[in-house]
C-alpha cells in the first residue's frame, strides 16, 4: 500500500503522519520506520518506531534516497511500513518534476518486499502528477 499526502506547509500533513505512525505501531505486525529531516518528531513518535534522521546522510537525489530505503529494508526484513515526512526536506535538490521516478521505485520496493509507504510532500496539490494522484489520500 502506498499513500501520498500532498499540500503546502501548514495544512496538517505532519500531524497526520504522527497519528498514522503511532497507529501503525499498534496495528502492524512488523517494524515501523519513520524517516524525517531533523529530530523534531522525536517526542511525538512512539519510541517503538525507528526514527531515521536524514540530516545524518548526504542525500543528493532520489536515487540515493531509494538506496537508503533499500538499505533499511535489507537490514530488517521485518519492516512493514515506512513513513517519509517532507520528502523534499530529505532530498532538497529534487523537485516535483522528478517525483514519478521516485514513486515508481517505491512501487517496486512495495511489491518486492511487501512494505507499505506513506509519504508527505510539501507542494501544491495542482502540481501532482497522474502517478502521484493515483496514491493521494
Amino acid at each position: 500500500m502506498i499513500k501520498i499526502y500532498i499540500g503546502l506547509k501548514g495544512c496538517g500533513k505532519t500531524k497526520k503522519l504522527i497519528d498514522a505512525v503511532n497507529d501503525a505501531i499498534n496495528i502492524e505486525k512488523g517494524n515501523v520506520v519513520c524517516i524525517t529531516e531533523g529530530q523534531r518528531l522525536m517526542h511525538d513518535i512512539d519510541r517503538s518506531a525507528r526514527l531515521v534522521d536524514t540530516e545524518n546522510f548526504d542525500i543528493a537525489n532520489f536515487d540515493m534516497f531509494v538506496g537508503l530505503l533499500s538499505g533499511i529494508i535489507a537490514q530488517d526484513f521485518d519492516v512493514t511500513h515506512i513513513f517519509i515526512d517532507s520528502v523534499f526536506k530529505s532530498v532538497p535538490a529534487e523537485t516535483m518534476e522528478n517525483i514519478d521516478g521516485f514513486v515508481t521505485a517505491i512501487e517496486k520496493l512495495e511489491k518486492k518486499f511487501n512494505v507499505s509507504f506513506t509519504l508527505m510532500i510539501s507542494a501544491e496539490e495542482s502540481s501532482a502528477t497522474e502517478l502521484v494522484k493515483k496514491y493521494m489520500a
